[in-house]
């Protein structure tokens, strides 16, 4: 495959001869490419790919002329611009620039399923992987997966069973955690507004990654991650998975949770106002929650505390002068 043409528009960038529309077609390319390393891409995977990219060079150069596009563009360096006819010339793309210049060749779409209070949701994507979403929570994911790994986005609760392939690892990422499988089942907790985010496994093996301080284990069934938000910290424990997914039945268990993560969970799963009472915020909770309705839950719950309910409104407010652990 001949590439004479992304060469003559480098040379022509550092002669400082591009046009607008030239510069425009050279900075989408420079911004998909980073410094991470991979293998080598194949003959035939490299054909295909530079076939792809000069044919969309052409047809882009051609669109932005016929319509007069003039914008300012400043790139962040000339190496990362010549990067890109080196790339090509030895066939040796990153896993990120491989993903990347396929989305620019033919952009991937997403889609964003968010989950109301009150409700849970239940999902097949793109290669046969089962994900159940709990109240609150939200998935961004692609129509289908291409490239070197399938990935997703997960704000709140969900638990995933994954299709396994062995090429093609599956990835779910949170503002704090990077979680990698192959194939397995496992569940993950992430609300922005928890002070602790884990991950529980049922089948197969997990790792998981901290974004911030590089930390990271690996899972195995019936033990389980936790991320504290404070401190940045990520350890590793032993848990019963039964109870960790539960909830995808209607049942919460608690173990030594203070009432104000108790409050937080059950104003999704009820889709309700809670407000706690100072002193009760730190009070332990040990107790299973079933699919009793929300006025018979609560008032079960306060009196074990000795506490008093009293609904205003759409709020429940909770009092009383503190408690000790149910």
């Amino acid at each position: 495959m001949d590439k004479q043409l992304l060469t003559d528009l480098i040379n022509k960038f550092l002669n400082n001869q591009t046009t607008q529309e030239e510069n425009e077609l050279l900075k989408a390319y420079d911004d998909s490419f980073d410094k991470e390393s991979a293998p080598e891409l194949s003959e035939n995977s490299k054909e295909k790919l530079e076939s792809e990219i000069f044919q969309k060079i052409t047809s882009r150069i051609q669109k932005d002329r016929e319509k007069k596009i003039i914008r300012q563009v400043q790139f962040r360096t000339l190496l990362m611009a010549a990067s890109i006819v080196l790339a090509l010339g030895i066939g040796w793309l990153s896993y990120t620039q491989w993903d990347s210049i396929l989305n620019l060749v033919s952009p991937v779409e997403y889609t964003e399923l968010q989950v109301p209070s009150g409700k849970l949701s239940k999902i097949t994507l793109a290669d046969g992987t089962q994900v159940t979403l709990n109240a609150g929570s939200k998935l961004r994911y692609p129509n289908k997966f291409r490239g070197t790994r399938r990935e997703v986005r997960l704000e709140g609760e969900g638990f995933f069973e994954v299709t396994k392939r062995s090429d093609q690892p599956f990835v779910v990422r949170t503002d704090q955690l990077h979680i990698q499988v192959l194939g397995t089942s496992f569940n993950v907790r992430s609300y922005r507004e928890d002070t602790r985010m884990e991950v529980s496994v049922v089948t197969g093996k997990v790792s998981v990654d901290s974004n911030e301080k590089g930390q990271s284990v690996l899972l195995t069934p019936q033990q389980k991650a936790s991320y504290t938000v404070a401190t940045g910290k990520l350890e590793k424990g032993e848990c019963d998975s039964t109870d960790e997914i539960a909830w995808q039945n209607g049942i919460l268990n608690f173990r030594n949770n203070s009432m104000r993560e108790v409050a937080r969970v059950l104003e999704r799963k009820f889709a309700i106002n809670i407000q706690l009472d100072a002193k009760m915020e730190n009070c332990n909770v040990y107790a299973q929650i079933g699919n009793e309705p929300v006025d018979l839950t609560l008032k079960a719950l306060t009196r074990l505390m000795d506490a008093k309910l009293k609904k205003i409104d759409d709020t429940y407010h909770i009092t009383g002068a503190g408690c000790t652990s149910i």
